[in-house]
């Protein structure tokens, strides 16, 4: 199946992600961010082939991942999920202007979770 980076500040968060997709046979790597540099260098590692991330995190701002992934040569291609809790429309334009390839609002289904990571990765 494929490599999954979850980022997000919240080991729960983390955790309730990453359960339901190791279960549908993913290889995922949670990651905390503790900074914009530590979750690129992540990125590099584990050559993931979907990044799902939180929009809102005290070290790492969920739109300058977005653009800095977009932005790198090696990383640009990677389809990004956002998984927030935030429902600002404005928020939503602009993450799908730096080409996120999907939104998913915290608290919904994690079966819905898995569908949606199947449909981006085509699954």
């Amino acid at each position: 199946m494929a490599k999954i980076l979850v980022v997000d500040d919240s080991s729960l968060a983390r955790h309730l992600a990453s359960a339901p997709l190791e279960e549908a046979g993913h290889q995922v790597l949670g990651v905390e961010p503790a900074s914009l540099f530590d979750v690129l260098a992540s990125a590099y590692e584990f050559r993931p082939d979907l990044i799902i991330t939180d929009y809102q995190m005290p070290n790492c701002n969920g739109l300058s991942l977005v653009r800095a992934i977009r932005e790198d040569p090696s990383l640009g291609r990677i389809p990004i999920m956002v998984l927030t809790a935030h429902r600002d429309n404005e928020l939503m334009e602009r993450l799908l202007t730096l080409g996120i390839d999907g939104i998913l609002f915290k608290g919904k289904g994690m079966q819905e979770l898995v569908d949606r990571v199947g449909e981006i990765i085509g699954v």
